[in-house]
């Protein structure tokens, strides 16, 4: 009887071998890739007029790129790529968008640069799902349309004028527009509130906690989802004495979301990386910096710039309106506006808390510490400029406006 039992466990597990060899040979024979391999052949011979291209042999393509540290093989499916006669066919089969340059294709030869230096995803892999990252363990996986752009700033260090690379001029005036410098570091700018931005998506994906995102576990998926509701995806956890995203939800829309998530990752594609060089060849240096024009106008004008351009208004609002939430701070949860800051301080007493900063009162001692405090600026901004945002700040108070 035990024999038996033997035997037929025996017979099972051969068959389940023989099964498991049956369709790893099959996938050897038929991989997915000579399927559109062969496609691509058959449009190109409708597209040219020539039979014979139809029967050209399929085989597996790559582009060696060992000064880059990179493999491509996304040619073996994309074969006509860098193909102008294939413009218009549809994926995997058409010519690469020129993205508003004609000479697109001139200016960036697949054969020296690959495919995955822009569109990331795992460049040795010939499956489909393999090939785009979308797979356990992979960390840059291919990107969506929208954040592609980001990488422009690899080889371009000054993507504000590329064609192409519209949606990190809209997300930088967004970008500025909301102050974000007020709380962020961004090489060497800005404040210590927040992250250091340069930094952010080239962390790997195990230094980010996706327990409550709830698309893809990737990393620009984190960064979207986190500008979208920062406290849904960072709620902290109390017990641990750990607080929520310091970040406020400034209700950002998809569009406006997509478009800061591509600026972020933009500037984490500008930093240099030791496993994936760029060659300096390939290398589009910014243009020296202008110097900056002074600013006309009254003082208060003068600092109503100011006030936009250090991020003032990430914390205290648009036109210093306020209603920025910060958990447990006396004696309100919101920073207040500051349309009637002169009616309870002298400019003196002003300038003191900018150049100095000041930490919040809690409004609960027991409770958690606010997560939002005004930073020493006096390090960053001179006392001239200072006195000019002063000036604007009294000129918001209603009675001046009469």
């Amino acid at each position: 009887m035990k024999r038996s039992i033997w035997n037929t466990l025996f017979l099972i597990a051969t068959f389940g071998i023989v099964f498991c060899l049956m369709v790893l040979t099959f996938q050897e024979l038929f991989p997915e890739w000579k399927k559109y391999q062969a496609e691509y052949y058959q449009r190109l011979a409708r597209v040219t007029g020539d039979p014979a291209k139809a029967r050209t042999p399929v085989k597996i393509l790559q582009i060696y790129l060992p000064n880059m540290h990179r493999v491509d093989r996304c040619i073996t499916c994309h074969v006509g790529i860098d193909n102008s006669k294939m413009k218009g066919q549809p994926l995997p089969f058409g010519s690469h968008p020129d993205l508003g340059d004609p000479h697109f294709l001139a200016h960036h030869p697949f054969n020296e640069i690959g495919c995955t230096v822009c569109h990331q995803g795992q460049g040795p892999a010939t499956i489909k799902e393999h090939a785009h990252g979308r797979v356990a363990h992979w960390e840059e996986p291919m990107l969506p349309k929208e954040y592609v752009a980001s990488n422009c700033a690899v080889c371009h260090k000054n993507v504000m004028e590329l064609k192409g690379a519209e949606i990190l001029v809209q997300a930088k005036a967004l970008f500025d527009e909301k102050g974000c410098l007020g709380c962020h570091s961004l090489n060497g700018a800005g404040n210590q509130i927040g992250p250091e931005l340069s930094e952010t998506a080239a962390k790997s994906t195990d230094q980010f906690d996706f327990r409550h995102v709830r698309g893809p576990h990737t990393v620009h998926q984190w960064i979207e989802e986190h500008f979208k509701d920062p406290q849904a995806i960072t709620p902290g956890d109390p017990a641990q004495g750990i607080p929520e995203s310091a970040m406020p939800n400034y209700e950002l829309n998809d569009k406006e979301t997509k478009m800061l998530t591509a600026l972020v990752l933009s500037f984490a594609a500008g930093e240099e990386k030791e496993d994936h060089p760029i060659p300096s060849r390939f290398i589009v240096p910014a243009p020296p910096a202008k110097k900056p024009e002074p600013i006309e106008g009254t003082p208060a004008e003068k600092g109503r710039i100011l006030f936009k351009k250090y991020g003032c208004t990430a914390c205290h609002g648009v036109e210093g309106r306020g209603g920025i939430r910060n958990k447990n701070m006396a004696p309100s949860d919101e920073i207040p506006p500051l349309m009637t800051v002169s009616d309870g301080y002298t400019k003196e007493e002003v300038k003191q808390i900018i150049r100095n900063g000041r930490y919040p009162a809690k409004a609960d001692a027991s409770g958690q510490t606010p997560v939002l405090w005004m930073p020493a600026w006096k390090d960053k901004i001179s006392d001239d400029e200072i006195d000019a945002i002063i000036e604007y700040i009294w000129n918001l108070h209603p009675q001046s406006k009469e």
